[in-house]
């Protein structure tokens, strides 16, 4: 029997426009979503809200053989006008990310309350995106980092504020950074305040993910592609218990930081058969113990980018473990592209 650290986690789906008349790096169509609604469906895969399944990694519980979660950050509208039909058709839960502040400056393009309180009664969870979806990791030429601390704050709290009153009571304290940003002293102004964080590196949500570095799969783009994200929506959670390097931001003079992973067990795992991907190049790490080390094989790029680790299960066929290390390089000037 493989042990409980081997076990099932949750793969989480991350859109943002449902349309097929806006950018298409952050759009599924209509058609599409459905397709993956199909998917989840015919393949009995359990769709949970996102409390649910902090409840159950939370406790002794087994998860579901095949478990998921469906998240939309933003708001816009064509969500409402485009997937609140399919969501209806196919009875599944969702959570959508929103800000406040967003809402209010452009009320043209993002859901409005009222339109979020029918997607609450339907079954929605309506939580946390910030109040006006900032780089929340910079902080600003001169600012000590008690004053960043104090604007990431009241990002968080009078976004939750806002919602709390809108939506009739305390919602959830759930929180997607904005594009998928952060570094550990947001980590731990979350933690403090109660929230569970998620964020764009992919992977699988299980028993050992910190709860303020929850991974999600994008849907959108070429990542709305059947053919691999049938794949990620069946892996399953590479047991990490310590990463270097810790934080995703890293110095603009740092090309190639060193990345070290430790895991938990290798109970379900061939070391041999782990391979990491870095900017398409294929990289071979190097073992030691329950720990292997991987080199970047070319320079980070600025801005956003990522290390992903994979590995065949031995007990499970056909399903892989998953771990997706993050990084953001900046400009020499501490800036970066959105």
């Amino acid at each position: 029997m493989v042990p409980v650290l081997a076990q099932s986690g949750v793969a989480i789906l991350q859109y943002h426009h449902i349309s097929d008349d806006t950018p298409r790096v952050t759009s599924v169509t209509a058609a599409e979503l459905q397709q993956h609604l199909e998917f989840l469906q015919t393949n009995n895969f359990e769709i949970i809200d996102l409390a649910k399944v902090s409840a159950l990694l939370a406790s002794d519980q087994a998860l579901p053989e095949r478990a998921a979660a469906i998240t939309i950050d933003d708001g816009w509208r064509n969500v409402y006008e485009n997937g609140l039909p399919l969501f209806k058709r196919y009875r599944v839960p969702f959570t959508i990310f929103v800000n406040p502040k967003l809402m209010r400056e452009a009320p043209h393009l993002y859901m409005n309350w009222e339109q979020l309180r029918e997607l609450q009664r339907y079954g929605a969870v309506i939580a946390n995106h910030s109040q006006s979806h900032g780089h929340m990791t910079r902080r600003l030429p001169n600012e000590s980092e008690q004053q960043w601390q104090q604007r990431q704050l009241a990002e968080i709290l009078q976004a939750q504020a806002e919602i709390d009153e809108q939506l009739g009571g305390p919602q959830p304290r759930l929180f997607a950074y904005p594009y998928g940003e952060y570094d550990p002293a947001l980590q731990q102004l979350l933690e403090q305040q109660g929230f569970i964080g998620f964020g764009q590196h992919s992977g699988v949500w299980g028993r050992l993910t910190p709860l303020t570095a929850i991974p999600r799969f994008p849907a959108a783009a070429q990542y709305a592609n059947l053919t691999t994200l049938a794949t990620k929506l069946m892996s399953l959670p590479l047991p990490v218990v310590a990463a270097e390097p810790s934080s995703m931001m890293v110095a603009h003079e740092q090309l190639r930081p060193p990345v070290r992973l430790t895991l938990a067990t290798l109970a379900d795992i061939r070391p041999q058969q782990l391979t990491c991907f870095f900017a398409g190049a294929r990289v071979t790490p190097q073992w030691q113990a329950n720990s292997f080390s991987v080199s970047l094989p070319s320079d980070l790029p600025i801005g956003r980018s990522r290390l992903n680790c994979t590995a065949p299960s031995v007990s499970k066929s056909g399903r892989f473990y998953w771990y997706s290390q993050p990084f953001v390089r900046p400009r020499a000037n501490g800036s970066w592209p959105d």
